[in-house]
């Protein structure tokens, strides 16, 4: 399996880790539109749903956070 990961943040200021799951076991296949999309991870497991290029839906919260870029 190969895992990038990248840093959001929320609207409090908290930073968190995101992890990119590029290949998936089944399981979480079935949970994605497409069986190319990766998963994406925060690091306490919560999925996130992908709204645009740099924000991301918490989808057991509804809380959104945004891509931390250099």
């Amino acid at each position: 399996m190969n895992t990038d990961y990248f840093f959001a943040q929320d609207d409090a200021g908290n930073r968190c880790r995101v992890d990119v799951l590029r290949a998936c076991d089944m399981r979480e296949r079935e949970a994605t539109l497409h069986d190319n999309a990766p998963v994406y991870l925060l690091e306490d497991g919560s999925r996130l749903h992908r709204i645009d290029r740099d924000t991301f839906r918490v989808l057991g919260t509804g809380a959104y956070v945004t891509v931390l870029r250099d």
